[in-house]
């Protein structure tokens, strides 16, 4: 009995230590923080009005960045929850800049970042203090949740992923009237209905009929799961398309040009 309790002190206390050290954010997942993933236009800093091109782009989640009109500054955002946010990893190239200060100053505010509020068209990060660091609105250039763009296809069910990376499968939405897409070989056309309740169909689907040995199974697959897709959700620059059982299907990021 006394091994049983000192083994239990030694569980107990490991994770009470384990969770005291911890010091950036806990991961969540990206579901809760849809909202964050867009381009923001600063409109203020530590209650300071911003004029000029100062911009906070959280479209992609891994690889973020930040801007006051010379360097930019990259960074991985990591969420945590009770909206937990924590900017790691910050790094810039070394540009030559007029304004040194304007650059120091929105490095050590995004720095200093601890948490989120975030509305449709708003966004405020906030220090652990809980004052604001910064004050944004969406900006003019951010695509929202629109799917209307060119992904490239990351993950598909049911798919040899090695040889789906090879030949750069993709999906081409900027039509959805015209919609088109293709895991190596043939090229598929479809016509894309979405709604805002994140509902969408593929249909009227059509293939060219060329026979290539490499791709035949992936486009098996893709042929056969595109009249199953039935939900989407865009955060950032990820797409992913489920079935009406909420089975994820495919995984697509943004081709950025």
């Amino acid at each position: 009995m006394n091994r049983f309790y000192g083994i239990l002190y030694i569980l107990v206390a490991g994770s009470l230590v384990a969770a005291c050290s911890r010091k950036g954010a806990p991961p969540v997942s990206t579901m809760q923080t849809e909202g964050v993933h867009h381009k923001w236009k600063v409109k203020s800093a530590d209650g300071m009005a911003i004029g000029g091109d100062t911009y906070i782009d959280l479209r992609d989640i891994r690889h973020s960045g930040a801007t006051a009109g010379c360097r930019y500054f990259s960074f991985t955002p990591k969420f945590g929850h009770n909206s937990r946010m924590q900017i790691a990893n910050i790094s810039t190239h070394l540009l030559s800049c007029s304004d040194d200060l304007a650059d120091q100053t929105l490095k050590l505010n995004l720095e200093s970042v601890y948490s989120f509020f975030v509305t449709d068209k708003e966004l405020r990060l906030l220090a652990k203090d809980g004052h604001t660091v910064f004050s944004a609105e969406r900006a003019a250039d951010d695509e929202g949740n629109s799917i209307s763009r060119k992904w490239l296809i990351q993950e598909m069910i049911n798919a040899d992923h090695e040889q789906l990376t090879k030949d750069k499968g993709f999906l081409d939405l900027t039509d959805l009237t015209r919609a088109q897409g293709g895991v190596g070989c043939n090229r598929f056309s479809f016509k894309v209905t979405a709604d805002d309740t994140y509902h969408i169909a593929l249909g009227d689907a059509a293939a060219t009929e060329m026979y290539c040995q490499h791709a035949a199974a992936n486009e098996s697959v893709f042929s056969k799961l595109l009249p199953l897709v039935n939900k989407y959700q865009v955060v950032g620059n990820s797409l992913k398309l489920f079935d009406k059982d909420n089975v994820l299907l495919l995984s697509a990021t943004e081709v950025l040009l």
